[in-house]
């Protein structure tokens, strides 16, 4: 069945900024930045002023041709990202992008790492930026997303000393569903505990079941972008993008409900401590049935040594 988010709203003429040229502002600026060179060096490459290469970064991208000519100048000349991002700019002007084009991981990327502020909502999965690198994405993901080309990596991993400017918001089922190992699953809490108690870390909150709050289906991002508010749903394979008001009306609902009935930053520390417990008991139950059932297969031979 078609999900319902994809069945995008049709033109209208508004003053809000589309959400392709927002996107692709963000998508631009990390090219740049990772190529290690600064506005005038490339408005002087291509002739133009610093004003018209910062409004082309910031969200007032229209014409195709601006975008192909800087990504061309960035290294990016293989047919199906330029194809991708002029298809994107074609479209009709929409506050809704649905992005499965090739590159769509590395504008989400790009968005994340241009982003002032972020909240992340999710009762599946961890987004990468909080988890350690033992923690599964699953054999799923990871076959949906093994060739794809990723040009720019994801924002940094948050620490102890990074990230205030980032809330998770984790419905209680994130501690209820395990993903992987119980190991691993106990690990994984632990960080997200130092990173919680951490006063320079992420804000970390609990979502708990009895607030019965419809948690988002996949990763839901709410991103401050170049002055732009922006709201993303991360699926296997593809992103949807709200801009303005109307089309980001129901997510923002979603995400101010699931901020209001959070417990304190202190209680998630806690919840987290709780739930790393239980997993390492249950790591510590796999342990005695694996070796109970070792033992089951031992009889004595003849002379008395056990054998399998």
């Amino acid at each position: 069945m078609q999900h319902a988010s994809l069945i995008l709203p049709p033109s209208t003429r508004s003053t809000e900024t589309p959400a392709a040229a927002v996107v692709l502002g963000a998508y631009l600026w990390a090219l740049r930045l990772l190529r290690g060179l600064t506005m005038s060096e490339v408005a002087a490459a291509i002739h133009c002023s610093t004003s018209r290469m910062s409004r082309l970064e910031t969200g007032h991208l229209c014409r195709p041709a601006d975008a192909l000519e800087l990504m061309e100048h960035y290294g990016v000349v293989d047919r199906q990202s330029r194809e991708a991002v002029d298809r994107l700019l074609q479209e009709p002007p929409r506050q809704v992008l649905y992005d499965s084009a090739p590159g769509w991981l590395d504008r989400l990327h790009a968005c994340q790492r241009r982003a002032d502020s972020m909240v992340i909502h999710t009762a599946c999965s961890l987004p990468d930026m909080v988890r350690i690198p033992e923690y599964s994405v699953g054999a799923l993901a990871q076959h949906l997303r093994a060739d794809l080309l990723v040009r720019i990596p994801p924002r940094a991993a948050l620490s102890t000393v990074s990230g205030q400017d980032v809330t998770l918001l984790l419905d209680e089922m994130v501690l209820n569903r395990p993903v992987c190992q119980p190991s691993v699953m106990a690990d994984q809490f632990a960080h997200l505990q130092k990173l919680g108690k951490s006063e320079m870390g992420p804000r970390i909150l609990l979502v708990p079941l009895r607030a019965m709050v419809a948690p988002p289906p996949g990763l839901l991002y709410r991103m401050t972008v170049h002055g732009h508010e922006l709201i993303a749903e991360e699926w296997g394979t593809f992103v949807l993008y709200y801009t303005g008001k109307e089309a980001a009306k129901l997510w923002q609902h979603r995400l101010q409900t699931a901020l209001a009935a959070a417990v304190s930053a202190k209680e998630t520390v806690m919840c987290l401590g709780r739930a790393r417990l239980e997993m390492e008991a249950a790591e510590c139950r796999q342990s005695r049935v694996g070796q109970m059932s070792c033992e089951s297969r031992l009889f004595l031979a003849p002379g008395g040594e056990a054998v399998l």
